[in-house]
C-alpha cells in the first residue's frame, strides 16, 4: 500500500536534527582536503617535498574509495548509516592527528594518508545523504542542500583555522589542534542526533515494527548496468575533479594570480561561503523544476568564471567574482548528483549506487590535485588546468541533461506489506 508522503513542514519537524548532525559529518569529511593547501608551504619548507608529492597523498584516498565505497554503500543499505557514521568520525579524527608524526621520508606522509583514506570511508557522502534521503521526500532537494552546506562550513572554516594554528603552533601542532577541535564538536553531535529511517526502525519499540518503511527502487545489478548510471558516474567524476581539484589548490592558485597568502586564504573561505548559497539555491530549484536541467545548468556555471580568471588574472575584482561563481557551482554539484541518484533509481539500493558514484568522485578528487600540481611544476602556471576544465564542464552538462525521465516521487516510499 502506497503511503501518503508527509508535507515538507512535517518532514522538517521530524528530521531537522538529522540534517544538522549529517551536515556536521559532511563538514568533517572534507576538512582535511580543505586544509591541504595551507600545509603545502610549511611541508615544502620542512622536508623539501614537491607539491606533486604532497598531493599524491590524496590519491591514496581516492584509490581506497574506488575499491571500498560500493561496500560501504552495501553496509549502509543493510545496517543503516548511524553506526557507520559515528565509528567513521572517531577513526577519521584519530587518523588525521597522526599527520603530526610524519618524518622526512615522503613514505611516512603517504602511509598516514593511507590510514586517513581508510577512515574517511566511514564519513563519506553516502552515509549522510542516505540518512537524509530516507527521511525526506517532498523536500529532499532542500534537505540534501542543507546537509551538504556542511562542506561549505568546512571549506570556509578550515583554511582560516589551519592558517591560525600553523602560525601559532607550527604545522605539527596544527594537525593535532584541528583533529581535536573537530572531534570535540562533531562526535557528540552525531551520537546525540544522527539517525535514519532504517536506524529508527531498528531501535524502535516492537509495536512500531508494523509501520516500518520499505524503501523501493531498482536493484544494484540493474542500476549499475544502466546507461543513465554511467552518465551520472562520469558526470560526477568530471565535476568532482574540476571543482574539488580547484578548491583543494585554491590558495596556491590565487597566489599564482597575484593574491597574498592571507588574501588567498580569505578567498578560499569566500569559496566556501558562496558554495553554501549555491547549495541552498540549487536544493530549492531541485524540488521545483526539472532536476536534470538544473544539474546541467550548474555544470555550466564554472565556465565563465574560468574564462574570467584566464582573461584578467591580476584583477582583485575579477578574482572575487570568479570565486563567487565557482562557489555557486561547487555548492550545487554533489546536491544534484545525490538527488538525481535517488530520483532515477529510488532508495532501495541508494547506498550502493551512490557509493559507487562517490568512489568515482573520490578517484577524481584524488587524481586532480596531483595532475594540477604536476601541470604547475612543469609549466609554472595553472592556466593549462583552467583551459582543460572548460570542455570538461560542457561534457558533464550534456550527460546530466540527457538522463531522461525519473521515478514518480510517491514510488520512493511504500508500506511494508509483510506485516
Amino acid at each position: 500500500m502506497t503511503n501518503q508522503v508527509a508535507s515538507s513542514t512535517q518532514e522538517w519537524r521530524r528530521g531537522w536534527s538529522v540534517v544538522l548532525a549529517a551536515a556536521g559529518g559532511m563538514a568533517l569529511s572534507t576538512a582535511n582536503v580543505y586544509s591541504t593547501g595551507v600545509f603545502m608551504g610549511p611541508l615544502q619548507e620542512t622536508f623539501g617535498w614537491s607539491r606533486t608529492e604532497i598531493s599524491a597523498g590524496l590519491s591514496i584516498g581516492s584509490l581506497a574509495a574506488v575499491v571500498c565505497s560500493p561496500f560501504i554503500g552495501l553496509a549502509v543499505d543493510r545496517f543503516g548509516p548511524r553506526r557507520i557514521g559515528i565509528a567513521g568520525a572517531i577513526a577519521f579524527c584519530a587518523a588525521w592527528a597522526l599527520f603530526s608524526t610524519v618524518q622526512s621520508s615522503i613514505w611516512t606522509w603517504w602511509a598516514v594518508s593511507g590510514l586517513l583514506a581508510i577512515a574517511s570511508l566511514g564519513v563519506g557522502p553516502t552515509i549522510w545523504t542516505a540518512a537524509v534521503s530516507s527521511l525526506f521526500f517532498k523536500s529532499r532537494g532542500l534537505a540534501l542542500a542543507v546537509l551538504l552546506c556542511g562542506i561549505g562550513v568546512g571549506s570556509a572554516v578550515t583554511p582560516i583555522l589551519s592558517s591560525v594554528l600553523v602560525t601559532n603552533l607550527g604545522w605539527r601542532g596544527a594537525y593535532l589542534g584541528l583533529a581535536g577541535i573537530w572531534a570535540l564538536v562533531i562526535i557528540p553531535l552525531l551520537i546525540l542526533l544522527f539517525t535514519s529511517a532504517k536506524d529508527r526502525d531498528r531501535v524502535g519499540p516492537e509495536k512500531d515494527k508494523s509501520s516500518a518503511v520499505a524503501l523501493s527502487g531498482v536493484g544494484v545489478r540493474e542500476g549499475l548496468r544502466s546507461l543513465r548510471f554511467v552518465k551520472l558516474a562520469v558526470s560526477g567524476f568530471i565535476l568532482a575533479g574540476v571543482g574539488g581539484g580547484i578548491a583543494i589548490n585554491m590558495v596556491p592558485i590565487m597566489m599564482s594570480l597575484g593574491a597574498s597568502k592571507a588574501s588567498a586564504a580569505g578567498l578560499a573561505a569566500l569559496l566556501g561561503l558562496s558554495s553554501m548559497v549555491g547549495r541552498l539555491s540549487v536544493g530549492i530549484l531541485l524540488d521545483r523544476f526539472n532536476a536534470n536541467m538544473v544539474a546541467a545548468s550548474v555544470a555550466l556555471i564554472p565556465i565563465p568564471a574560468l574564462l574570467l580568471l584566464l582573461g584578467v588574472p591580476g584583477s582583485p575584482v575579477i578574482l572575487i567574482v570568479a570565486i563567487l561563481a565557482l562557489g555557486l557551482a561547487l555548492g550545487g554539484e554533489l546536491d544534484c548528483l545525490a538527488y538525481l541518484t535517488s530520483r532515477h533509481f529510488g532508495l532501495k539500493s541508494f547506498g550502493t549506487l551512490f557509493g559507487t558514484i562517490g568512489g568515482a568522485m573520490a578517484l577524481s578528487v584524488g587524481m586532480a590535485p596531483v595532475l594540477i600540481s604536476y601541470a604547475f611544476d612543469r609549466t609554472g602556471s595553472y592556466a593549462l588546468v583552467l583551459w582543460i576544465a572548460v570542455p570538461l564542464c560542457l561534457i558533464a552538462s550534456a550527460f546530466v541533461a540527457t538522463l531522461g525521465r525519473f521515478r514518480p516521487l510517491d514510488a520512493d516510499l511504500v508500506r511494508s506489506s509483510a506485516n
